[in-house]
């Protein structure tokens, strides 16, 4: 069966909001095993959009529509897809009667525009929308069963849900395979090394193994399917397992296990905080650590020393330190993260110092150079990276460079810091 979705809006065409929909769409059809072939977006154009629907019926079985279901002038959706397929649009008394309760509900009075959205193709099915005023529907035209939706996520996230995936499955036919993926998260390691390294590995019959990078992560997608739940799942944990057994420390997450959640974990279960002291970051390695749930359990706080005034009052680092090596040095990065160690009174701190760019840089400490250092009970190391990015990517790289870091050490494996984007240690091999 051939699956295609298509969004509509000017916003979309413009850039002004991410679509995430399409994602969104394709993933729970890939859960009944229902592949989406075809992603279209359109403007909010009469013209475009009867293209977009004509294509579609051409082309394929199953078409998720999203967006155009509201009250104003250019939500035409439901009108447009009447018109290509030659039906009149007809009120949907219940509809009505359901818009009208929700204004009433909140005791406003419902303006004439909102009765459109009580407006249907004749012959089409109506899909409730319990937390909304946009009704959507179900209508066939040959072969093709278009489905029309809400583009506000929270809509449409349970009207597919309810409404939309049972009678998708329905379509199918027969017995369709239940389907189950994971996202393993790794770190450390290049998108073509990454898959060298997986070759022949959880890839069978039952399971497929995708690829993508989010900078600077590569996340690893197994997609398992069987004829039951059970199957299935069984087939994605064999998966998983044969991942990480090839991996290694090279896999820090699953899902939603972010790496500075997966460190928070850990320094819990080793009853340990964390400090931070940042100059290059700015402040970014506190904010990661601040986004995660609970993270008051384990995250003390941390100084943004991106003077040298600051690094020497706040943290103590030594005048004539920063006058003799600079800031983005070794015996600057150590001091930094024992100060800060030793001021908020942490097991662990963790510090950054470096030139991010695009300006700043030297012959002997370029643009992109870095220095991190990790103070723990046991004594303070420190290493130099030299980053080949932008100033954002070198930033971020360093952040998630210094997580990993406390992560390796704590579980007590590959204390190395991994070089595979320092070109610092390439140029010295």
């Amino acid at each position: 069966m051939i699956a295609e979705v298509i969004t509509i809006g000017d916003e979309l065409l413009r850039g002004e909001i991410i679509d995430s929909n399409k994602s969104y769409l394709s993933e729970r059809l890939l859960e009944i095993d229902v592949h989406t072939r075809f992603h279209c977006s359109v403007l909010d154009d009469p013209a475009d959009m009867k293209d977009a629907f004509l294509r579609a019926a051409d082309r394929s079985e199953i078409v998720l529509v999203s967006g155009g279901l509201g009250p104003t002038r250019d939500d035409i959706t439901i009108e447009v897809l009447a018109e290509t397929f030659g039906r009149q649009l007809e009120r949907h008394a219940p509809s009505m009667a359901a818009l009208e309760a929700f204004f009433e509900r909140f005791g406003r009075e419902m303006s004439p525009s909102n009765a459109k959205q009580a407006d249907f193709p004749v012959g089409s099915d109506v899909l409730e929308n319990p937390v909304g005023t946009a009704p959507g529907c179900m209508l066939e035209a040959g072969r093709t069963a278009f489905f029309c939706m809400p583009g506000v996520p929270r809509e449409l996230y349970q009207m597919m849900v309810e409404q939309v995936m049972p009678r998708v499955a329905k379509r199918a036919g027969g017995q369709p395979m239940v389907v189950r993926s994971a996202i393993l998260r790794t770190f450390g390691i290049g998108e073509s090394t990454l898959e060298d390294e997986l070759t022949g590995v959880a890839h069978s019959e039952h399971v497929q193994l995708g690829f993508r990078t989010t900078f600077p992560d590569n996340f690893l997608r197994p997609v398992a399917r069987g004829v039951t739940e059970e199957e299935a799942d069984r087939h994605l944990e064999e998966a998983c397992k044969a991942i990480e057994e090839k991996l290694g420390s090279l896999l820090y997450g699953r899902d939603d296990d972010s790496m500075e959640a997966t460190v928070g974990k850990l320094l819990v279960a080793h009853g340990a905080t964390l400090a931070v002291a940042e100059s290059c970051t700015g402040g970014m390695i506190g904010e990661r650590a601040t986004s995660v749930p609970g993270a008051s359990a384990w995250f003390l706080g941390g100084v943004q020393a991106y003077s040298n005034a600051v690094k020497e009052g706040m943290l103590g680092v030594p005048k004539d330190m920063l006058e003799q090596h600079g800031a983005v040095s070794e015996p600057v990065a150590r001091a930094m993260a024992e100060g800060a160690r030793e001021r908020l009174g942490a097991t662990w701190a963790l510090s950054t110092t470096g030139i991010s760019g695009p300006d700043g840089g030297t012959d002997d400490k370029p643009v992109g150079t870095v220095w991190i250092a990790c103070a723990g009970p046991d004594g303070t190391e420190a290493h130099e990276f030299l980053f080949p990015f932008d100033r954002q990517r070198n930033r971020q790289v360093t952040v998630q460079m210094a997580f990993d870091w406390l992560r390796r050490t704590l579980l007590g494996v590959d204390r190395e810091v991994p070089r595979w984007l320092n070109q610092r240690d390439q140029g010295r091999r």
